[in-house]
């Protein structure tokens, strides 16, 4: 019965984190972050709670690599399991950072903001962020030493990753990445927090993509992360 219910939790978690993948803006508006927050650690807990088959000595010495082919085939397979529920996991926590940024769309800028009632650029990062319990610096100078860096490439870019903008190795702005080439921040120019593609004509305004960091890992990251972690000033 513990079993069932917990799998029904995490069915009924899965799906409410979907319809937020899925339709994003309409999903934000009713869902508040906390309720977002508690959707996933509750995930969490059914992932590590799942009770562990116990297994008998017979048990162990039939499975037992050394005496059967199937028992180094059971490990390769746990750990493919293991991979399986932190990607499910992380792609939450992603999915997750694109609603909370979305569901400030519309928000004034104010320099100095870090609240819903108005937000600069990296006080509008470090509320989405810290509403899924990262911990980040307040200004996108400092934010751009957090994470693992990533190249400037959209096709190894990630919805959740951190966009830096500036000059001369210097960073003066940050956004999120959303996905398809999007990404969400707060702007000066619009005065709001607003939707933009990332690759756009240089223009008056418009300060040059020159970084990405990445704080939420996927099973597949290995390569990534073990690139340097560098402050994006320093390149």
């Amino acid at each position: 019965m513990c079993m069932r219910r917990s799998i029904n939790s995490a069915l009924v978690m899965c799906a409410t984190l979907g319809a937020i993948a899925l339709a994003p803006n309409r999903a934000a508006a009713a869902v508040h972050p906390q309720q977002i927050v508690t959707l996933i650690s509750a995930l969490d807990s059914v992932a590590a709670g799942a009770p562990a088959k116990s297994v008998s000595p017979v048990d162990a010495s039939i499975d037992s690599p050394d005496r059967t082919p199937n028992g180094r085939a059971a490990g390769i397979f746990s750990r493919s399991s293991a991979a399986v529920t932190m990607g499910a996991l992380s792609r939450a926590r992603i999915d997750s950072v694109v609603a909370i940024a979305r569901a400030q769309l519309g928000t004034r800028y104010r320099l100095g903001g870090e609240s819903p009632r108005a937000f600069d650029c990296s006080g509008l990062v470090q509320y989405v962020m810290r509403a899924l319990d990262f911990s980040l610096p307040r200004t996108a100078r400092e934010q751009a030493t957090v994470g693992v860096a990533i190249p400037t490439d959209t096709a190894q870019l990630r919805a959740g990753d951190l966009l830096l903008f500036g000059r001369k190795g210097k960073v003066t702005h940050i956004g999120i990445y959303v996905g398809d080439g999007r990404f969400v921040h707060a702007s000066t120019g619009a005065h709001r927090v607003v939707e933009r593609p990332l690759l756009r004509k240089p223009a008056k305004g418009i300060v040059p993509w020159i970084g990405a960091r990445r704080l939420i890992a996927m099973p597949d990251d290995s390569t990534v992360a073990a690139a340097p972690v560098r402050p994006a000033a320093q390149r």
